[in-house]
């Protein structure tokens, strides 16, 4: 039994000392001041993916997305106006001065909703104690159980009712805002999910986003999203691998869903053409280094709507060495066929 821990010890001893030795660190790409306020304003309208997209890309590469973003969003792409960015930043203004507290307007739920919905249709206030304030007969259409008459109230509380989405919220929509601890910040209480009308029928059904849409009989498929609003895929990095003469290497993964991607139709077959590389470039020593791997096939219609449905992936691994020190490894995925590429950012520290 002594001679079996002895033997394990001796065993397990060196596999830690291997781990000290080679004692590393895995960060993601920083967020600058200008970055972090970009995800602050866009808080109420950028999707879970776009947030995760944007946080992982390098920061050289964000004002290229900044730009797209509003681009997937632009009404009327063919003039110089984009109306949606417009009228977001005009809410945005008027919210930060309108229901400003002990934090800015557009911070508060008032000014989420008003950012989101715009005006309501009509308001209701009741103050602490006090009965309904009513407006005048004909100015809204409300339903009698609303908010019954004479009832009295324990906070300050607003009702905003909006007739301008019958369709969505079926009939006029109502939201209850109460003023809790009585300092102007009120909270809404109504359980619903509301989102930016306008974002969502931009990216849906405007079919003038040819930056981002399919091209070919494909694209009717009722698998297949019309639009593509942007180039996407997952990475990992494996474990940290060194050898005897201290040299350090990383498995490198790429995981790309086949419906992010744009093909090329010819003669009744799909062609999907990428090129993945990562770079790794040392802060200390300045020393760089580059692996690419280049991935084209083609696939029959019935084929890729198949495999399309099913949520495939193409998977691919690149191995790269490393120095000690501060190591930048940039992701890169380039789609040939829609000519655009989309750049991710892990930081490595080795211990020195």
């Amino acid at each position: 039994m002594r001679r079996s821990c002895l033997y394990f010890f001796l065993l397990i001893v060196p596999f830690y000392l291997h781990l000290a030795c080679a004692s590393y660190r895995i960060l993601e790409s920083p967020l600058d001041q200008n970055s972090q306020k970009f995800l602050d304003i866009t808080r109420y309208i950028i999707t879970l993916q776009e947030d995760k997209i944007f946080r992982e890309m390098p920061p050289e590469d964000r004002g290229e997305f900044v730009t797209d973003f509003w681009k997937r969003r632009d009404p009327t792409p063919e003039t110089e106006v984009n109306e949606f960015r417009q009228q977001y930043y005009t809410r945005l203004a008027i919210a930060d001065k309108a229901f400003r507290t002990g934090i800015p307007g557009w911070m508060t739920d008032k000014g989420r909703i008003f950012i989101l919905l715009g005006p309501p249709t009509d308001v209701i206030k009741k103050s602490m104690g006090d009965a309904t304030v009513e407006p005048q007969a004909g100015v809204r259409e409300l339903s009698a159980d609303l908010l019954e008459e004479g009832t009295r109230t324990e906070r300050p509380t607003e009702i905003w009712v909006y007739n301008q989405y019958p369709d969505y919220f079926a009939g006029p929509l109502r939201l209850v805002f109460v003023d809790y601890e009585s300092n102007g910040d009120y909270k809404l209480t109504t359980d619903v999910e509301v989102k930016p009308f306008s974002m969502m029928t931009y990216i849906q059904s405007d079919p003038s986003l040819q930056k981002y849409q399919w091209i070919g009989e494909i694209e009717k498929d009722g698998y297949i999203p019309a639009i593509l609003p942007f180039l996407y895929y997952s990475k990992s990095i494996g474990k940290i691998e060194k050898d005897k003469k201290e040299n350090y290497t990383v498995e490198c993964s790429f995981e790309i869903p086949l419906g992010t991607l744009r093909f090329r139709e010819e003669d009744g077959q799909y062609e999907y053409h990428i090129e993945l590389s990562i770079k790794v470039v040392n802060m200390e020593t300045k020393g760089s280094c580059q692996e690419k791997k280049e991935m084209r096939k083609s696939l029959s219609l019935e084929n890729l709507r198949e495999s399309i449905k099913e949520g495939y992936s193409l998977s691919e691994m690149i191995k790269v060495p490393l120095e000690k020190g501060t190591n930048k490894i940039y992701f890169s995925l380039r789609d040939n066929i829609q000519q655009k590429r989309l750049r991710k950012l892990d930081i490595v520290k080795i211990k020195q």
